[in-house]
């Protein structure tokens, strides 16, 4: 049968609108991630970042290339190798296991500085998963310093223009900034949790392990399935006169006896926090004790000695975290004390969805909305017992 003996057939003419319907929707969807992808360009202040490499392969981009260079005085000059002129910029800033800080920080402003004078962009958003000293948000004394609005003033001042960071320790952080994305790990830990634990019902409680965690508590009641809870507890702790990480419990409350305790908290760094309401849990009678954390860092304690040692001897049974601080996957997988109490979660999905969201538009609430299979948002990619 010849072509032009079909176009009376009515079957015929409704499939060939549907093909050229297709195929004009084909290359319609093919422009605009194109212009997507031309929209903006990733740089990794670490250049041997995992998070940073895994975001832009989520984004199906390529890292820019550059360089800090050092002189034998020991300045730096940074170099970008590439046209990036009238660009959006995201900068990728993390802080590797071990770095000082104010190194990551001055080379963060280094790099946004380059691109706002020299490499004349025309929009620097910074993703900093692990915020610099955001647990220097308020006074303890007289005569400290606020230091998390230093770092907001030495951003904005060198240029940048937008900020996304996970998990903030303290919400009153954001009014130190012009414009803010506040990504909240709660909806990420709510789902693994309730994935996990599913067979638990009603024999979880959630635990506030000071008087500071228990906003980050509600948060994840509010995340996590119904079903499971139990009920919820607080631990009433206070640091030692003149000590830095040495607290004391002062009170226990809430029932956990034979069932799993979840603690969750923002932060684990020295772990003195953590391991001593995982003590005050297990004394309370619960089955199993595990930590939630956005942010590890597992440093020694002058006082009470090696993380590793504490961890291990501790009343922790598991601790789950994310990578917002991205060598410390390769450092779980290296110590076996690590590896046998610490469960990864990696982040790297959820940060490109919501570098995506910010240029196109829409509000990390929307977006998480947006996405009923939390799974899509994150990657379990050590787990213990897994």
């Amino acid at each position: 049968m010849r072509f032009h003996e079909y176009q009376g057939d009515p079957e015929f003419r409704s499939w060939l609108e549907r093909f050229v319907g297709d195929k004009i929707q084909e290359e319609l969807d093919h422009e605009r991630k194109r212009q997507f992808l031309e929209s903006f360009a990733i740089v990794a202040v670490r250049q041997a970042c995992p998070l940073a490499t895994a975001i832009a392969r989520h984004l199906g981009k390529a890292l820019i290339r550059h360089e800090i260079v050092v002189f034998g005085d020991g300045e730096k000059k940074t170099v970008i190798h590439e046209n990036l002129r009238g660009k959006t910029v995201v900068v990728v800033a993390t802080v590797g296991d071990g770095e000082d800080p104010d190194v990551s920080l001055a080379n963060t402003c280094k790099i946004v500085s380059t691109l706002r004078r020299t490499c004349k962009v025309s929009q620097i958003n910074v993703v900093a998963p692990c915020l610099w000293y955001q647990a220097q948000d308020k006074t303890h004394a007289r005569r400290e310093p606020i230091s998390v609005r230093d770092v907001a003033d030495d951003l904005i001042r060198r240029g940048m223009s937008h900020i996304m960071v996970v998990e903030l320790h303290a919400e009153q952080i954001e009014i130190a900034f012009d414009s803010f994305d506040h990504l909240k790990m709660a909806p990420i830990f709510g789902d693994y949790l309730s994935r996990r634990f599913r067979g638990e019902r009603q024999n979880i409680v959630l635990i506030a392990p000071d008087d500071g965690g228990v906003r980050t508590r509600e948060e994840l009641y509010k995340n996590i399935s119904p079903d499971l809870i139990g009920g919820q507890a607080s631990v009433h702790q206070l640091r030692k006169r003149g000590s830095i990480d040495e607290k004391e419990i002062k009170d226990f409350v809430g029932d956990v006896g034979g069932k799993i305790a979840i603690i969750y908290d923002d932060m684990m760094r020295s772990g003195t926090t953590m391991f001593q309401a995982a003590a005050a849990a297990k004394q309370g009678g619960a089955r199993r004790v595990v930590g939630v954390v956005a942010h590890f860092y597992g440093f020694d304690s002058p006082t009470q000695g090696p993380f590793e040692e504490r961890l291990k001897t501790s009343e922790l049974d598991e601790l789950i975290s994310a990578n917002t601080r991205p060598d410390v996957e390769a450092r779980v997988r290296a110590n076996p004390v690590l590896a046998s109490k610490v469960t990864l979660i990696d982040i790297a999905p959820y940060l490109a969805q919501a570098i995506r969201n910010y240029q196109t538009g829409g509000t990390v609430k929307d977006m998480i909305l947006r996405v009923p299979d939390k799974r899509e948002l994150y990657a379990v990619v050590h787990e213990v017992g897994g």
